[in-house]
C-alpha cells in the first residue's frame, strides 16, 4: 500500500504541483481513506519527502543498469546516460519552483539530487570519453553538461516553449523524451556535417 501511494502520489504532484493538491484527493484516486495515506506517512510533506526518496532511488537503478551494460559502446553509453539526466529533469521541473515556496526543505533536496547525480553520471561518462579519446578534453567537458542540463530544463518547459516563434518550434518533437534523444544528438553528434551522408 505504502508503494502505492507513493506512485500516486508523484503522479499528482508532477501533474499538479505539490501546493495544489490534497491528500483527500490522492486518497480518492487510490479508493482508500486520508487515515489509511497517515498511517504510511505522518504528513503531506513527509509523503513529498518519499516521493523524492522513490524517484531518486528509481532513478539512480536506471543509470546504473545502463553503466553496467557490457554490450553497450561509448556512443549508445553517453546517448542513454545524457537521455536518462534529462529524463530526470523533465520529471521534477513541473513541481520544482512550487516546492521553491511551498516546501523549501524538499526543494533543497531536489537540489542536492541534480548537483550529485549530474556530477557522479554526467561527469563520468563524459571524462569517460576524453579517456577514449572520443570527447574533448578540457573546459568543454562542463560547459557540455552545463548546456545539456539548462536546454533540458527549458526545453521541457512549456510556458518557455509559448515564448518562442511558432515557425521555430512548429516540428519539435511532442514528447519530452523525443525531445531531449534529439538534443542529446546535437550535443554528442553536433549539427555541422555533409547533407549526403547516411
Amino acid at each position: 500500500m505504502q508503494n502505492r501511494i507513493i506512485q500516486q502520489s508523484r503522479e499528482m504532484f508532477l501533474r499538479y504541483g505539490y501546493s495544489k493538491i490534497r491528500l483527500d484527493e490522492i486518497a480518492a484516486e487510490l479508493n482508500i481513506s486520508k487515515k489509511t495515506i497517515y498511517n504510511h506517512f505522518g504528513s503531506k510533506e513527509q509523503l513529498m519527502f518519499a516521493v523524492i526518496e522513490q524517484t531518486r532511488i528509481e532513478f539512480e537503478r536506471d543509470i546504473l543498469s545502463v553503466e553496467e551494460q557490457a554490450k553497450m559502446s561509448y556512443e549508445e553509453e553517453v546517448k542513454a546516460i545524457l537521455s536518462l539526466l534529462g529524463v530526470w529533469v523533465s520529471r521534477v521541473m513541473p513541481v520544482v519552483n512550487d516546492l521553491k515556496w511551498n516546501l523549501p526543505q524538499a526543494y533543497d533536496a531536489i537540489v542536492k539530487i541534480k548537483k550529485e547525480t549530474f556530477l557522479s553520471h554526467g561527469m563520468r561518462i563524459l571524462n569517460k570519453g576524453v579517456d577514449l579519446g572520443k570527447v574533448k578534453a578540457g573546459w568543454h567537458v562542463n560547459m557540455a553538461l552545463y548546456m545539456f542540463i539548462a536546454t533540458a530544463e527549458k526545453l521541457l518547459t512549456e510556458s518557455y516553449r509559448d515564448t518562442l516563434p511558432n515557425e521555430m518550434v512548429a516540428d519539435f518533437p511532442l514528447s519530452p523524451d523525443e525531445r531531449l534523444r534529439a538534443v542529446v544528438e546535437i550535443l554528442y553528434s553536433g549539427i555541422i556535417g555533409n547533407a549526403n551522408r547516411d
